[in-house]
């Protein structure tokens, strides 16, 4: 079982959206980059991206400059992540922060569903 953020948990959710049609078709025409910052975990600050782009996905620690920044606090990421919290509630709560070009979220919200199914098949093989 990989632990939640680590390198091995970001190569499973890489593994998971290689694996995904519905993610390579809806990212198909999307050029995106995305920057998770998960703040105060046991392994302290972490930072992921996530880079959309013609039909590929790639999943990295740290990452390049991005279009959406999406920064929460551990707990808040845990709960998205286990399907409890609902990334939506947590910007309603002010749990999540968002930052940049806020509007790709609309844009391109089928990608996001696509993503949102890849974190999903790794919930039940990650330690949190």
């Amino acid at each position: 079982m990989a632990q939640f953020l680590s390198p091995e948990w970001l190569a499973e959710v890489q593994e998971a959206a290689n694996r995904s049609e519905r993610l390579r078709r809806t990212a198909a025409s999307v050029d995106l980059t995305v920057r998770q910052v998960v703040r105060g975990g046991p392994r302290g600050d972490v930072t992921y991206t996530v880079r959309l782009s013609g039909g590929s996905v790639g999943v990295e620690p740290e990452g390049e400059a991005s279009d959406l920044d999406v920064t929460q606090d551990y707990d808040t990421a845990v709960a998205i992540t286990r399907g409890a919290l609902s990334p939506a509630a947590a910007f309603a709560d002010g749990r999540l922060k968002l930052g940049g070009r806020v509007g790709l979220l609309v844009s391109y919200g089928d990608a996001f569903a696509g993503l949102d199914d890849a974190f999903a098949s790794v919930r039940e093989s990650t330690a949190y």
